[in-house]
């Protein structure tokens, strides 16, 4: 009797995979990177260019590519954040919310200069809220809030390349 149990559960469990695998779900992987991509580098220009490239660059070692110096190059150009004011303390006038906004544009070249990819903007939003009670405390949701958004966007930039018709294609 102890076994029946058990053995419900072990017919439950492949069930239900085989239920989610049905319906399309599957567990959220990296996408892997493109063989025309492997070796790719990173360099960003503009304010945030450096800190963004940065980023992106992480997440690619994440997936396993290591930078070559013949690899094709993947620009990050005119980066720069934005910030604007989305609401006011009607009592006392402070700023309580605001939107930081990444800006940026993306290609990729390859090694002989030509372009893999071309250049697309890119638009990153993320708001905060401002703790009047703690001055100091506003300062590291700031920090917090541009590290997010630099992953963020480090993410999209990511899913937009390795994902791209363009590389997923044999090479000719």
């Amino acid at each position: 009797m102890s076994r029946t149990p058990h053995r419900n559960l072990w017919w439950l469990a492949i069930a239900l995979t085989l239920l989610l695998n049905g319906c399309g779900f599957h567990l959220q992987t990296g996408a892997s990177i493109p063989p025309r991509l492997v070796g790719l580098r990173v360099a960003g220009t503009g304010p945030s260019g450096g800190t963004l490239a940065q980023a992106v660059d992480r997440a690619l070692q994440r997936r396993g590519n290591h930078a070559q110096s013949g690899g094709p190059l993947l620009r990050i150009d005119h980066a720069y954040v934005g910030q604007r004011i989305i609401s006011i303390s009607p009592g006392s006038g402070v700023a309580l919310e605001f939107l930081d906004t990444l800006h940026a544009e993306i290609s990729v070249v390859g090694s002989d200069h030509k372009v893999l990819l071309a250049p697309q903007p890119l638009l990153v939003e993320n708001s905060f809220s401002y703790n009047s009670g703690n001055p100091l405390a506003t300062n590291e949701q700031q920090i917090t809030s541009q590290r997010l958004l630099m992953e963020q966007g480090a993410r999209q930039i990511l899913r937009r390349v390795l994902n791209s018709p363009d590389f997923r294609q044999p090479v000719p």
